[in-house]
């Protein structure tokens, strides 16, 4: 929680122009991490159980990130539609509806593949996975979520005033 805090507060001072030309987008930063990290400990969890039963192993790990970018896509593209669409509805602009839906959808993909095959990795390191994976998955969710909405952001601009 405080490296979320922290996070938003570098994002946020770096981008403030962003932020403060498109206030609107400031509430749609949180929802963009969180509906992919939600994702993405799905793909943690059920991870575990395959790693606990030994359905997987560690050196599986490509044959999972491809099975997982595989799921992230399908959720990444409803997702990012759905939030998209109620950005458009909610403002009624379009590109609001693109930057925020294409950044979910990125972000969730990234969240579903990384929440897959982390505590594989982990596992493999000798790590237990049950402690880091979250952590891990939530600080690299949340800094590629502002990341991505601000950085979309910032390259329509003019478009969103």
């Amino acid at each position: 929680m405080i490296f979320s805090n922290l996070e938003w507060f570098v994002v946020a001072k770096l981008n403030r122009q962003i932020i403060f030309v498109s206030d609107i987008l400031a509430i749609f930063l949180p929802v963009i991490s969180d509906m992919s990290g939600c994702s993405g400990n799905q793909a943690v969890a059920v991870s575990l159980r395959e790693l606990s039963l030994g359905v997987v192993k560690p050196y599986e790990l490509m044959r999972v990130l491809m099975q997982e970018v595989k799921v992230g896509l399908i959720n990444g593209v409803v997702l990012g539609a759905l939030i998209g669409l109620a950005a458009y509805l909610y403002v009624g602009n379009p590109y609001l509806g693109l930057v925020v839906g294409g950044a979910l959808a990125i972000n969730t993909v990234v969240a579903v593949a990384i929440g897959g095959t982390i505590p594989l990795f982990l596992k493999k390191m000798k790590v237990d996975p049950a402690l880091a994976s979250g952590p891990i998955l939530t600080t690299v969710t949340d800094m590629l979520g502002f990341f991505l909405a601000l950085t979309f952001a910032g390259a329509s601009l003019e478009y969103l005033t």
